[in-house]
């Protein structure tokens, strides 16, 4: 037995007027949709291609941005750089940059550090268009005398230091965003 029906197929004749303006309608509204989510995530996860400089998209440079402060910061807040040393770099001035900030803080700041934080990879902070920059809290630094003599029972008014390591874009951007590290120094009276 057939069930064909010739007479049912010659009667309808395709999508009416409305059905097609609502299937264009979501057609578009669903590339759209695809469009702004493809454009939002690309800015999170790779460099465009029209950026030419070492930048490797935000998260990633974030990542190797907060690695790169992190030894900054162990370096610093130890005792053995003293306040001496400190307030000289935060005074240092290097060409046009603000006072403390620095392209090359293990050169500029004369820091014993690998001249690329992380040495399996070529990124360095000024390569991917970032400032490293060091800036003191309200929280001052007392000398170190004060904190061993309170540190033995003393009743002496001394705090640690509190200071933070900044890492500015030359541009602020949904890209590049600014990075900062709160430390305390020295270490061990924190």
């Amino acid at each position: 037995m057939n069930n064909f029906k010739p007479e049912v197929l010659k009667d309808q004749s395709g999508m009416s007027l409305v059905e097609m303006i609502i299937s264009i309608t979501l057609l578009s509204l669903f590339f759209t949709t695809y469009a702004s989510f493809v454009r939002i995530s690309s800015r999170f996860n790779n460099k465009q291609l029209t950026d030419l400089n070492n930048s490797n998209g935000l998260l990633i440079d974030h990542h190797y941005l907060f690695l790169t402060l992190e030894k900054y910061s162990d370096l610093l807040s130890q005792p053995g750089m003293t306040l001496h040393d400190i307030n000289n770099i935060k005074q240092k001035k290097v060409g046009n940059l603000p006072a403390g900030c620095s392209l090359s803080p293990q050169i500029d700041w004369d820091l014993p550090i690998n001249q690329k934080p992380l040495p399996a990879n070529n990124w360095a902070p000024s390569n991917a268009g970032y400032v490293i920059c060091l800036k003191s809290s309200s929280i001052v630094e007392s000398s170190l005398s004060d904190l061993v003599s309170k540190s033995k029972g003393n009743s002496i008014d001394a705090n640690p230091g509190l200071y933070y390591l900044l890492a500015l874009p030359d541009e602020v951007s949904i890209e590049r965003l600014p990075v900062r590290k709160l430390f305390c120094r020295p270490k061990p009276f924190c």
